[in-house]
């Protein structure tokens, strides 16, 4: 038997309606967010005259300070700011995503080693200000936002931050926060998630493993995934009807 030709215009119409659609994002997703392939897809970058920057933890010592930390949760490897030798600076550590408009929780696991008596937090990032600093930061910034910027224009969520009275110390720590209306707000555009710590106090360590965007439920299917869909659908009538 032959398929009806009023089925097949209708499902060629379908199809033709379905291609002219614009094309639906990725969910977001960050890659390599255990550290286990090093620091690819991710960027380091150190204040000028800074000690120190993120480098790759694995076992309970700082990389180069020689602290007890805690060892990596997720993994054999996490990142982890220390001081060089011992003396201050700024370190930050980014990767780029695209937003979607999905339902999504983003998290990490955080690790801070404060080697001060306390966090002071001043509204900048720079170790050489007079001002004490010794303080860490989780935030999203927009796209093309300068790496080291704290201000309101350029951040557009702020995941952590230390506060002053803190622990100094804390182990490994799930820290969970639901970013759905921000990607709502900003479907389609390139954001920038930023670890960054400052100290001009004391030696300083921030661990980061197992970053994930976790999207909630199942994504909406691209036009060209629903366009192979129906084809299936009608290559599977067709066979039907040859019974």
């Amino acid at each position: 038997m032959q398929i009806r030709p009023r089925l097949v215009t209708s499902l060629l119409s379908v199809l033709l309606g379905l291609s002219a659609l614009p094309a639906a994002h990725a969910a977001p997703a960050i890659m390599n967010g255990g550290f286990e392939s090093g620091f690819a897809n991710w960027t380091t970058l150190d204040q000028t005259g800074s000690e120190g920057t993120f480098y790759l933890q694995s076992g309970t010592t700082s990389p180069t300070t020689g602290f007890a930390v805690a060892a990596p949760p997720e993994g054999s490897l996490a990142a982890m700011s220390d001081s060089g030798l011992g003396g201050p600076g700024t370190h930050v550590m980014y990767q780029d995503f695209v937003a979607s408009a999905v339902g999504a929780t983003l998290s990490f696991e955080l690790f801070i080693g404060n080697r001060a008596n306390d966090f002071y937090t001043p509204a900048t990032l720079d170790f050489a200000t007079t001002a004490l600093n010794q303080q860490a930061r989780v935030d999203i910034l927009k796209a093309g936002a300068d790496a080291f910027s704290v201000d309101s224009g350029d951040i557009l969520m702020t995941l952590y931050q230390t506060q002053v009275g803190d622990a100094p110390v804390s182990g490994y720590t799930t820290i969970s926060q639901d970013i759905t209306a921000l990607l709502a707000a900003h479907n389609g555009e390139t954001l920038r998630l930023r670890f960054a710590e400052a100290d001009n106090v004391d030696v300083f360590q921030m661990g980061v493993d197992n970053v994930r965007i976790e999207v909630q439920g199942n994504p909406v299917p691209e036009p060209a995934s629903l366009l192979l869909l129906l084809v299936g659908a009608l290559g599977a009538l067709a066979a039907r009807r040859r019974l």
